[in-house]
């Protein structure tokens, strides 16, 4: 209503916003046709969201977003649109990629925090944002999640975010978090908490799901238990809450 009334062009959000936004359909209630762009990032953005979104909205540029609190927010460059790869195009803004992790370095970052140690900044002024990421040939990056949220099963490292993407691809989801839990012989187990589309059989959402994580994702990947919910809460800045 607010877009609608004061003919916003530019929506920031994050990926959970706007997947409630498609759920809900409430842009099919009101005239968004102001909008020229819509900017994301806070959190992982999942493929199958993404091309939903280019659907829902053809003639809007899709751009990420990046930044820290720490180190500021600098200029990005997205591959396109129907793309989750993105560039930091900043001369103030240093990045790189140690073991996964994305590294920043910044002329405006803070200077410590208050009564706490500043821990994540190395010596030579690197600030380890704790975000997981991959690079391509062309020095475009992916965040493909956050170290805290990783599920060790075994030893063997899951991305709650690649899990909740696979999820989303099935027309009979429309959301899911992902998140570990304790197990006794694993150390830790993937669980998958799912939110059903009206027309899905509520009988056979949990066999569809494994049947489509089996076939896309490594065995242990694969959640051991579907929940089902009626929707996914979302945490602060409408992200969401895995740990």
């Amino acid at each position: 209503q607010l877009v609608e009334t004061h003919k916003v062009d530019i929506l920031p959000a994050t990926p959970t916003f706007l997947n409630l936004l498609l759920i809900s359909s409430a842009h099919k209630h009101y005239d968004i046709s102001s909008v020229k762009t819509i900017t994301y990032g806070a959190e992982p953005m999942p493929e199958s969201l993404l091309v939903r979104l280019n659907a829902a909205f053809p003639d809007v540029r899709l751009l990420q977003k990046f930044g820290t609190s720490e180190t500021g927010v600098p200029r990005t460059r997205s591959k396109s649109s129907l793309s989750t790869m993105m560039r930091i195009d900043d001369d103030d803004q240093e990045s790189k990629i140690v073991n996964g992790e994305l590294w920043l370095r910044s002329r405006t970052r803070i200077l410590g925090y208050l009564n706490h140690d500043a821990d994540g900044f190395t010596e030579s002024g690197w600030f380890q944002t704790g975000d997981l990421a991959e690079e391509d040939e062309d020095g475009f990056i992916r965040i493909v999640g956050r170290s805290e949220e990783v599920i060790n099963v075994g030893g063997q490292k899951v991305l709650p975010a690649e899990v909740e993407t696979v999820v989303l691809e099935l027309p009979e989801v429309v959301d899911c978090l992902v998140r570990g839990e304790v197990n006794a012989i694993t150390g830790q187990s993937v669980i998958a908490v799912v939110v059903p589309s009206e027309t899905a059989d509520p009988v056979f959402i949990r066999a569809t799901v494994r049947r489509h994580c089996l076939k896309h994702l490594e065995k242990y990947k694969v959640p051991t238990r579907f929940l089902l919910a009626d929707r996914i809460e979302a945490g602060t800045g409408y992200k969401k809450k895995r740990v």
